[in-house]
């Protein structure tokens, strides 16, 4: 089992909350930090982590050539750090890989087009089916549509993008969770559901009816309001924020990318510029992706193997 961690934009928050999990870091058998020593060196002196960085700094791969940053300030070059981080840790092929806050902003300088994690995953996997899932606690949250303006959105929502999601998450409950018959809810795009739709909820209300006739157990369309408040294995958003509201306002929210050939995961929240360099980030959120990355991937070796027996 091989874990690899991405360094995060050195602007923000992401260096700090890697020094502060080096406990749980240090305790990993097989583990690479991809991005530079000096960086994380640098960090540590300044918020007095010098002893985390002396438990890790066997464990960094230098991916980039140290560059002058400062705290909440991104630039072109610290998004270019981040990147080549993530391409240093793509190319070693990790079996989990756990990926700390970037700024978009700043990386799309360099990579014009760039959207996201998940999206540049799929495309490096080459993926034709690939899911953004929020997970806090027993919530797992699958979206239909990921970074994309709200007026695009109403054009994604149709059946067939539906009922594919719905075997995809269904599927992951099996494999990554240990569901082998799971129920999932579905949301509804507007609010109050039916009450005020031009005609979507009655689309996401079609698929609903055709995937349950394919064996899949789901319910809905329901309000997204109060939706995760319900009992489900799984649940279907239909857009970026109605999941997200929900999921940031808890502690050690993650974002599980479901699709992909190896298992990521990242903690919901940004690089948190307002208090980069102040030393007093949480570091929960990155030690909760790391214990649940080794989870997902045990889960994941027992269904393969469970699968190839049968």
């Amino acid at each position: 089992m091989k874990t690899a961690i991405t360094l995060g934009d050195p602007a923000g928050i992401g260096p700090e909350l890697i020094l502060r999990c080096a406990p749980t870091i240090a305790k990993l058998r097989s583990c690479v930090i991809y991005g530079n020593h000096a960086i994380l060196k640098k960090t540590s002196q300044d918020l007095k982590l010098q002893p985390s960085f002396k438990v890790l700094q066997h464990l960094i791969a230098d991916c980039t050539r140290s560059k002058h940053f400062q705290y909440g300030k991104p630039t072109r070059a610290t998004g270019m750090i981040a990147m080549a981080s993530i391409d240093c840790a793509l190319a070693d092929e990790p079996d989990i890989l756990i990926t700390p806050p970037i700024v978009k902003a700043v990386i799309q300088k360099s990579k014009p087009g760039f959207i996201g994690h998940t999206e540049y995953f799929a495309h490096y996997y080459n993926v034709q089916q690939c899911a953004m899932v929020g997970l806090w606690k027993t919530k797992r949250i699958m979206l239909v549509t990921t970074h994309m303006p709200l007026r695009r959105v109403f054009k994604c929502i149709t059946p067939g993008a539906i009922i594919g999601n719905l075997q995809l998450l269904a599927w992951g409950l099996k494999k990554y969770f240990t569901i082998p018959e799971s129920c999932i809810g579905v949301s509804a795009l507007n609010p109050h559901g039916l009450e005020f739709s031009a005609g979507e909820d009655e689309k996401i209300e079609e698929a609903v009816a055709r995937a349950r006739k394919i064996g899949i157990d789901v319910h809905g369309p329901f309000p997204a309001d109060s939706l995760f408040n319900r009992t489900y294995d799984g649940f279907l958003a239909m857009f970026h924020d109605q999941a997200m509201i929900y999921l940031k306002s808890k502690k050690c929210g993650l974002n599980f990318t479901l699709g992909l050939p190896i298992i990521r995961l990242s903690p919901l929240y940004g690089a948190a510029l307002d208090i980069a360099g102040k030393g007093i980030a949480e570091s929960s959120g990155l030690e909760t992706a790391i214990k649940m990355g080794i989870l997902l991937y045990k889960n994941a070796r027992t269904y393969e193997k469970t699968k190839s027996v049968t």
